[in-house]
């Protein structure tokens, strides 16, 4: 018998939800476990669905692990792709030899560091934060999908910037090395959360303290360059 279309809508609309529900139980325990600790009936009880749907949805446990590392980088596109694109649009008619384009190249390096900031204060940020720290130790097919997606994006993105401040090529080490200073900044509070809040003392890293943290790489970014800090 045919499913009726109202019946097959809320077939489909269960289906995503528990595509939903896995994904997300998944993200949290292979941040906390490691792939290869995690286990699929963990996974199953915290997302509340049968482990069989695992295979179902996603083929295999390595189907899910990739499949989370594709969800998170929708979400950081999400959040910075369209500053990113506002930012990309700009930057080859920029000429940072002239006081004012150096204000403005540092105006859109602190605009993609907003836009790292967003992203980074999102609840389910501290998971992508495990997840990433242990791919950047023993690279996977899943650091394929985070960096070749808006995070590489975006450190080409500074590169250029901070090409056009120095006066140097973007392919070059030193520029190539700085662009990674400048987000390292940011991600050693995200990488190293415990020792940023026990030196800060700090209960956590939230949208409050990220802030904090934009203001003073912003501060020093705009002194290197000898240009006044804007309010």
């Amino acid at each position: 018998m045919l499913m009726s279309p109202r019946a097959d809508t809320r077939t489909n609309a269960r289906s995503a939800q528990t595509r939903e529900a896995l994904l997300g139980a998944a993200c949290e325990v292979f941040a906390r476990d490691g792939f290869h600790a995690a286990s699929t009936r963990a996974i199953a009880q915290a997302a509340g669905v049968n482990q069989a749907l695992i295979a179902y949805h996603f083929g295999s446990k390595e189907g899910l692990y990739l499949a989370v590392f594709e969800n998170i980088t929708q979400s950081l596109n999400q959040h910075i792709g369209p500053i990113h694109a506002r930012v990309q649009g700009e930057i080859d008619g920029l000429d940072g030899s002239t006081a004012e384009g150096r204000r403005a190249c540092l105006g859109y390096v602190d605009q993609l560091l907003g836009g790292a900031i967003a992203m980074f204060s999102q609840p389910a940020a501290h998971n992508w934060t495990r997840m990433v720290m242990r791919e950047q130790q023993d690279p996977s097919d899943a650091f394929d999908i985070f960096y070749g997606g808006i995070y590489r994006e975006m450190l080409e993105s500074f590169t250029r910037l901070m090409g056009k401040l120095t006066g140097q090529p973007p392919e070059a080490r030193g520029t190539r090395i700085q662009a990674l200073n400048v987000m390292g900044q940011l991600m050693m509070f995200m990488v190293g959360r415990a020792t940023a809040m026990r030196h800060l003392d700090w209960k956590e890293v939230g949208p409050d303290e990220l802030t904090a943290v934009r203001r003073e790489i912003r501060t020093a970014l705009y002194q290197r360059f000898g240009e006044e800090v804007p309010e």
